[in-house]
């Protein structure tokens, strides 16, 4: 009985943490820039705001936030 509870409540647990994570998964899309340019100019440009420039950096290993090259950014799609 006692083992019981304790998988039921582990199980519940599990399912509310998905369902947590699952929301906060937001739809992508694949975007290259023209040039290389820093993330902020690009979080500017795409998004006509500057401070998104953690949803690049967070999304893509670049290797240097003031230099991100010309190939395909995993971005958001809002």
């Amino acid at each position: 009985d006692v083992l019981f509870q304790q998988i039921s409540v582990m199980r519940t647990d599990l399912n509310r943490d998905i369902s947590a994570r699952l929301a906060q998964v937001e739809r992508t899309a694949l975007r290259t820039p023209d040039d290389v340019l820093p993330a902020l100019v690009l979080a500017a440009t795409w998004y006509d705001d500057a401070g998104r420039e953690s949803d690049i950096l967070t999304r893509n290993p670049v290797p240097h936030p003031g230099f991100i090259p010309v190939e395909p950014l995993r971005v958001p799609v809002r």
